[in-house]
């Protein structure tokens, strides 16, 4: 039996203003239950406009982005959804059980799931029993409290963006242990990551963006030739898709190679 996609993107395309570029140029792909993948590329990629659409924040210039067989605008289908942003901000006056009281009550959750779930979520991000205000946080515990939020309501598809930007090496391998449980469990991830050392160990499958278009897609394991890293396969497709920039006269100029003159 055929597993129903979780999200279907045809042809996607998005431009902001008639007279821009578009943002995102004919991207297609799918992600089905239990499938970690991995969005990569280059600051401007397009990698935040395809999050907007799948999550319902902006529509399609043309094409199709279709989110558990139903329009991303559909409350059913964005109840599934679980986002873990790249800088979460909360309301610094509160603790992070306020936190997630507030969240678990915009959930719908009853007081009796209220009162299991939070627990568990910040036990797992390293912040049960912690009693002081989000603003005396560090960068690293913010982090951990928008992962614990995102996986309150159970979602069947994650966003993650940039999960382990500000983690030590042992947050980041809790993470890890996290994305592998819940791949377990069915859940489908979308990971967005500049540290493609982790994309590496944790994604099933991966496509490289550049310019609004996907330059290759596929599993880890076809995409990395032995031998290389993701890294190294991402450096070479960025660097031959994207021109060098533009040096300014007084740089190209060989009459100024030497530097200042008197």
């Amino acid at each position: 039996m055929t597993m129903a996609n979780v999200v279907e993107i045809n042809e996607f395309r998005k431009r902001y203003r008639h007279r821009d570029p578009f943002a995102v140029d004919g991207v297609s792909f799918a992600l089905v239950p239990g499938q970690v993948f991995g969005l990569l590329g280059p600051n401007g990629a397009g990698k935040s406009t395809i999050v907007k659409a799948i999550v319902g924040l902006t529509r399609p210039t043309s094409g199709m982005v279709r989110l558990f067989d139903s329009t991303p605008g559909d409350a059913a289908a964005r109840a599934q959804v679980g986002f873990a942003p790249e800088d979460p901000d909360f309301p610094k006056f509160l603790t992070a059980d306020e936190v997630m009281e507030y969240f678990a009550r915009l959930l719908g959750l009853p007081s009796t799931e209220r009162r299991r779930r939070i627990p568990e979520a910040l036990e797992w991000a390293n912040l049960a029993g912690e009693r002081r205000q989000v603003r005396r946080f560090s960068k690293g515990m913010k982090q951990r409290l928008g992962l614990a939020q995102a996986i309150l309501g159970r979602p069947k598809l994650l966003i993650f963006d940039e999960p382990t930007a500000d983690l030590d090496p042992v947050g980041r391998r809790d993470v890890r242990n996290m994305i592998a449980e819940l791949k377990a469990q069915g859940t489908t991830i979308l990971l967005n990551s500049h540290l493609l050392s982790e994309v590496e160990l944790v994604c099933d499958t991966v496509a490289i963006m550049v310019r609004g278009r996907i330059l290759k897609e596929g599993p880890v394991r076809e995409l990395v030739p032995e031998g290389m890293t993701l890294e190294q396969v991402f450096m070479e497709l960025v660097a031959s898709s994207v021109p060098p920039p533009n040096l300014p006269d007084f740089m190209s100029d060989p009459a100024s190679q030497g530097g200042l003159r008197n």
